[in-house]
């Protein structure tokens, strides 16, 4: 690596990114990012493919954009340094769900929109890992690069996940607080102003002592099969990890591919009581119904940015550790002109983590959710020259010190019941919980 960037520094290139690599023995990059103990800024992202994990330490450049036009100019200024950079360098990060307010304090270090390029980044290809070091031309020097590049460790073997025992769990709202603003919700619905609302609770658990967020990402890894898994720390003290199921779009090129997930049963001890819940789940028509409103948010979204739109094979039910949902897949064409930012502010809130329809949906949960959803169920992925993945930024947590804030979301229609659905909420944090040892 070192004579990798004194070769380059040497050199006289175009202005712009810069990339190197080196193939090194085959390393765990979760345990290689633990290991990094003199880097504040630090990434992970993994798809639910198992085709694409990245370990990431360092800020090499940062795009970030405020509001009004914060996904704009934070995309333009990701598309100026990507085209003069190699099709491998990607950018990772995300976005606020609600960007017309303000954030509160526990999400300033994320801003409502933020993507950081790592200046080192640790990946796999085939039986090997891959090191690389990257910085823009004009921002870094060969001496810099070379001491940051004695700072890197390698990972001991079989670091333990170990975490503080957890103190208490506090729910906001609390019980009765949700079943009112269900109620409220239903109400709206049976007027037919709404047809569907995602309402979403945070159960914030206390700790002995401050939490390593890697250390529980890794303990959340074996539970997160079909999963992304994402880990974003800006700042010390801070940081927004979990494993989401539902892929918000991918990009190659120009072919897009969404997924329209939504509905929820718990998986079933046994074979045979799985395949009945599955049965079940099928055959609702209030979770179909709850799942159509998705489909149709994409299609809808969509429809302005892409040729005619293909369906998958139907409706399926995709299978998680914990529970099972609805799933439908949408492909497309994005016609030339439009991008990711086009794509984001189209899809993003689906009606899976807003509502339909989507823009009264959301002011409905500004007026009865008690606090700020932040970057969750915003976008989480990454964005490159020539393609770009994010998921929905559910099934997380957020990490502040010493506590831990686990986020859930429950679509209420025509037939939801208060009970029922806390019941739910609480099956989609049982990732964490069970992880983590949580109180319940």
């Amino acid at each position: 690596m070192r004579e990798l960037i004194h070769r380059e520094c040497s050199r006289r290139g175009p202005q712009g990114i810069v990339r190197v690599e080196t193939v090194i023995p085959r390393t765990d990059a979760v345990s290689w990012l633990r290991a990094q103990e003199g880097h504040t800024v630090k990434v992970y992202w993994a798809d639910r493919d198992g085709q694409n994990e990245v370990a990431g330490v360092g800020a090499a450049d940062l795009a970030a954009g405020g509001e009004p036009d914060g996904v704009d100019s934070t995309f333009e200024q990701l598309r100026r340094r990507l085209e003069a950079g190699e099709a491998a360098v990607k950018y990772f990060g995300g976005m606020c769900f609600n960007r017309s307010g303000a954030l509160d304090a526990a999400w300033r270090d994320f801003g409502s929109c933020r993507f950081v390029l790592p200046r080192f980044e640790l990946s796999h290809r085939g039986p090997d890992s891959v090191l690389a070091c990257q910085w823009l031309r004009s921002a870094a020097t060969a001496d810099t690069l070379m001491q940051e590049v004695g700072a890197l460790t390698l990972p001991a073997p079989e670091v333990p996940c170990v975490h503080p025992a957890a103190t208490g769990r506090e729910d906001l709202p609390d019980r009765a607080g949700w079943e009112a603003a269900v109620a409220g919700t239903l109400d709206l619905v049976s007027t037919g102003a709404l047809d569907k609302v995602v309402l979403a609770r945070k159960s914030t658990f206390g700790f002995a002592a401050e939490l390593d967020p890697l250390a529980c990402l890794q303990a959340l890894l074996p539970e997160a099969e079909r999963c992304y898994r994402f880990c974003f720390v800006p700042a010390a003290g801070r940081a927004f990890l979990g494993a989401s199921p539902e892929r918000l779009y991918r990009r190659e090129g120009r072919r897009i591919r969404c997924d329209a997930i939504a509905g929820t049963r718990t998986r079933g001890n046994g074979t045979s009581l799985d395949r009945q819940l599955e049965r079940d789940l099928m055959g609702s028509e209030k979770e179909r119904r709850e799942q159509d409103y998705v489909v149709r948010g994409v299609r809808e979204s969509l429809a302005p940015l892409c040729g005619p739109l293909t369906a998958g094979a139907g409706r399926s039910v995709v299978k998680l550790r914990q529970c099972q949902h609805l799933m439908s897949t949408l492909e497309g064409a994005l016609r030339d002109g439009d991008g990711d930012a086009e794509l984001l502010q189209a899809l993003h809130p689906t009606p899976a983590v807003g509502g339909y329809p989507t823009d009264r949906a959301v002011r409905e949960i500004a007026a009865r959710e008690p606090f700020d959803r932040g970057w969750y169920s915003g976008p989480v992925g990454w964005v490159g020259r020539d393609g770009a993945e994010f998921a929905v930024g559910i099934r997380s947590g957020l990490v502040e010190g010493s506590t831990l804030s686990v986020f859930a979301g429950a679509g209420i229609v025509a037939g939801s019941v208060p009970g029922d659905e806390w019941q739910e909420l609480d099956y989609k944090i049982s990732h964490f919980t069970e992880a983590l040892n949580l109180p319940r």
